[in-house]
């Protein structure tokens, strides 16, 4: 196991720097990054980096014993163990804190309950947002719909969804002061990519865990698959971080914040950019705009555009755009025939039979794309195809979709073409049955 990060990402402590100045690309330092690597941007705490579905893991050392700031995703949690044990092998784990209920995050706390108790020791106190109960309880109750849209979501057609999940001992509402082994720590509560999501201030050192307030790409506010996200409240709480004025930020994926002449463009920077697709969104809902003329008409600040630390490699501007309406106004986009909608497949042979055949809007699709106007070439495809055009119209929509999966910069994006695409390639290539 590495624990340190390999020549290409040179000092990790340093690598937010290089990234901002353009000496060193993100996603380069994502690709060469070992599977976890552990960094010490202070004295007496460790960050374990983790990369793919894994996400960052810090600790502090007390006189009681550790303060662990989550614990990792099942593929990722034993090594994260591994490493924090090598960092220090003798401390008992006294506290750990979940910073919200995502499985890349909470997956590793049997580790070290499992630890304590084949150790004769106390377990550690285990902390979360009271939300976070509600949370697990979803997704218990909604497994099998999670695990296939993370499969899409993340293009792992072998990801399992967890079953299990651990039961805090602390609950926290708005805010939470404690002391661990005469160390002090406040633990706030913010809305952003999630309802639960907790930060954590320690006054020594000046240091933040931001966890998914920070992610080194445009805010996960948008997530076209997952729950509701609260773009302006994510500003908040990253404004509210800056008034502390840290020096170390750690966010929950990505090289950490060392420095204020990082930490203060990164939290300012990202809080303006949430800041400005809710207010480009509220001022077209206050002035009636339905829902597809804001989302093609708010864009992010052009003066934001290059930041590496805000490029749409995850989620996608207009997911968040989506996700803003959602949460003012609710489901409905403003069209009176989707309130109450025909069944797709019985819009699309209407339309099909308007056009001619499915055959006819196969082609106009293929045309379509071919001029590089995928948007609509996606409807067309998808209208064949759900009137029962069969292996030709599945051959289209699979060339359309894998297209654009190709095109989008977004993971989010890319998943769910890359999954309507690969799904046509194999009806396309089935037999005929008569």
């Amino acid at each position: 196991m590495d624990e340190k990060p390999s020549s290409a990402n040179g000092d990790a402590l340093n690598a937010a720097r290089k990234i901002m100045a353009g000496e060193l690309n993100i996603l380069d330092w994502f690709r060469n990054l070992p599977k976890v690597c552990v960094v010490e941007p202070r004295e007496g705490m460790a960050t374990v980096i983790c990369r793919g579905l894994g996400a960052n893991v810090t600790a502090f050392k007390t006189e009681a014993g550790l303060l662990v700031c989550d614990s990792g995703s099942l593929d990722s949690a034993p090594l994260v163990h591994q490493a924090l044990r090598e960092w220090e092998p003798h401390q008992p784990v006294h506290t750990i804190i979940l910073t919200h209920g995502h499985f890349d995050h909470v997956n590793g706390v049997k580790l070290y309950m499992d630890e304590a108790d084949r150790l004769g020791r106390p377990r550690p106190q285990l902390i979360a947002h009271e939300n976070t109960v509600a949370r697990f309880s979803r997704y218990t109750e909604t497994a099998a719909h999670n695990e296939r849209i993370n499969r899409r979501q993340y293009s792992r057609s072998q990801f399992a969804w967890p079953t299990e999940y651990p039961h805090p001992d602390v609950l926290v509402r708005d805010k939470l002061d404690i002391s661990v082994g005469g160390v002090r720590f406040t633990i706030h509560h913010g809305r952003g990519e999630t309802d639960d999501h907790l930060w954590i201030w320690k006054p020594v050192g000046k240091t933040i865990i931001a966890s998914d307030f920070v992610i080194w790409a445009s805010p996960n506010a948008g997530n076209p698959q997952k729950v509701q996200r609260y773009a302006a409240e994510w500003a908040l709480a990253l404004r509210k971080m800056l008034e502390q004025q840290p020096e170390v930020v750690v966010g929950g994926h990505g090289p950490i914040l060392n420095g204020r002449d990082v930490v203060e463009p990164y939290l300012s920077d990202t809080a303006a950019w949430l800041q400005s697709l809710h207010q480009q969104t509220t001022d077209l809902l206050n002035s009636g705009a339905k829902l597809d003329e804001i989302v093609h008409r708010v864009k992010p600040p052009a003066a934001l555009k290059d930041r590496p630390y805000l490029q749409p490699n995850y989620d996608d501007p207009e997911f968040v755009v989506r996700n803003i309406v959602r949460l003012a106004g609710g489901w409905w986009d403003g069209n009176p025939a989707n309130l109450k909608p025909a069944r797709d497949a019985d819009l699309a042979a209407e339309i099909c039979h308007l056009a001619g055949g499915a055959q006819v809007l196969a082609a106009r699709a293929q045309a379509l794309a071919a001029q590089g106007q995928f948007r609509l070439a996606g409807h067309l495809a998808e209208y064949a195809v759900l009137a029962g055009g069969g292996r030709a119209a599945h051959a289209v929509r699979a060339m359309v979709n894998l297209a654009r999966m190709k095109l989008e910069p977004s993971q989010m994006a890319k998943g769910i073409f890359r999954d309507a695409g690969e799904e046509s390639q194999k009806a396309s290539q089935a037999p005929t049955t008569s």
